[in-house]
């Protein structure tokens, strides 16, 4: 075949704008950016549009994840991009994510693939079944991982735990207590045995007694937990000579039972609020260091999309000991990315609206400026798995 002829070939440097912000848009990871960015002055101009925030990623639990895109104007379709399995580098075949924490996984390697098996694959796969069960145990593994500077730290100390435990058995939560592996990590599951469980990896664990807890948030020593019953829960961490996780202080700080007439999960007939109408609960540390609880209802309809009823935003007052309603919880600046594995609330850049809170569930942001929920497209390949098992993961930033 004969080449073209010199005056037909263009530089990179030529290439379309537009062009450039699908390439960015389908080069997730940081250092792959700024690779691009390396090619050439033009290419790095271009860079600036297209890199001025990377949104948060949307991990499943087969370690597959979705981008997120306000409306295609990064180079997406409006609703993201959707990476399958593989596209993580150095993720063992046998490994589930069960949680996060800012830019670290939490992995969980064991022979048990069905919370990493997609519906559609289920009928024909050899870990297909309708339910857990509970009288079948499966040995667990755990780690912590970093897709984005590979760092990998085992947790045998938990293991020890729950590494051999019921299909029924699940993590819930993992809250690393900073930035660095070397420190305190809460673990928050569905067993009475060890409903949170403190491990510092490589000193110890230590084991809290069953409260109900069903959401929980680190501010500084104290890590934070609520009940159903709304009730807030306070314990003081330290560490023992060894390094080993202690509570030196555990308190109740709220005491909040629900009304007698409200219900957690109820059946409506009614039109428009057919199926059932699920309330969570999600404990988050704001921008200015308060504790906020974000109460939401949503609606699950037999036959179409969930969507947001209402949302309400409460902060923590320790000492009246009771939730105040605050319309205003949220600073001008501030957004909030929730799912039951992982919160947090972050400083608006970027394409991020402010007052913007982002759900993992529906195809919706709600906006806790003008109170009301907005469409908010994500890629349709995340309802391949249970809502509850997805996770926000965030990549460091490009310095542009």
């Amino acid at each position: 075949m004969a080449a073209l002829p010199t005056s037909l070939l263009r530089p990179w440097s030529d290439l379309p704008p537009e062009l450039l912000g699908h390439v960015i848009a389908r080069l997730p990871f940081p250092a792959d950016r700024a690779r691009l960015r390396a090619v050439c002055r033009d290419w790095r101009t271009a860079a600036r549009h297209y890199l001025r925030c990377q949104l948060p990623w949307l991990v499943l639990p087969d370690l597959s994840f979705c981008t997120i895109d306000d409306d295609g104007d990064n180079g997406g379709s409006g609703g993201g991009i959707f990476f399958p399995r593989g596209t993580i580098p150095g993720v063992p075949e046998d490994a589930t994510c069960v949680g996060s924490t800012d830019g670290w996984l939490v992995l969980d390697r064991t022979d048990d693939a069905f919370r990493r098996i997609k519906f559609v694959d289920k009928p024909r796969s050899a870990a297909y079944r309708d339910y857990p069960r509970r009288e079948v145990n499966h040995m667990h593994s755990y780690l912590l991982y970093n897709p984005f500077s590979g760092e990998t730290v085992p947790l045998p100390e938990l293991d020890a735990i729950i590494g051999h435990v019921s299909e029924k058995f699940e993590v819930r939560k993992v809250l690393m207590r900073s930035s660095s592996p070397d420190d305190i990590i809460a673990i928050m599951t569905n067993s009475t045995h060890g409903n949170v469980i403190l491990c510092h990896p490589g000193k110890g664990t230590y084991i809290l007694h069953y409260f109900r807890v069903c959401d929980i948030a680190f501010i500084g020593e104290w890590l934070y937990g609520i009940t159903p019953d709304e009730d807030l829960l306070a314990f003081r961490l330290d560490e023992d000579g060894d390094g080993k996780p202690i509570v030196v202080n555990g308190k109740r700080v709220i005491k909040h039972p629900l009304p007698e007439d409200d219900e957690e999960i109820g059946p409506y007939t009614e039109a428009p609020y057919q199926g059932h109408a699920i309330t969570t609960r999600n404990l988050v540390k704001s921008q200015s260091g308060e504790l906020l609880m974000v109460r939401r209802m949503y609606q699950e309809p037999p036959f179409t999309n969930s969507f947001t009823r209402e949302v309400e935003v409460f902060k923590a007052d320790m000492d009246v000991g009771n939730w105040i309603i605050d319309r205003n919880a949220l600073a001008q600046d501030e957004v909030l990315f929730l799912s039951r594995a992982f919160c947090r609330s972050s400083r608006v850049s970027g394409d991020m609206e402010p007052g913007f809170i982002y759900f993992d569930s529906t195809n919706e942001v709600f906006d806790a400026i003008s109170w009301t929920p907005m469409p908010f497209r994500m890629p349709w390949q995340r309802k391949q798995f249970t809502k509850k098992w997805m996770t926000w993961v965030f990549p460091p930033e490009v310095v542009v």
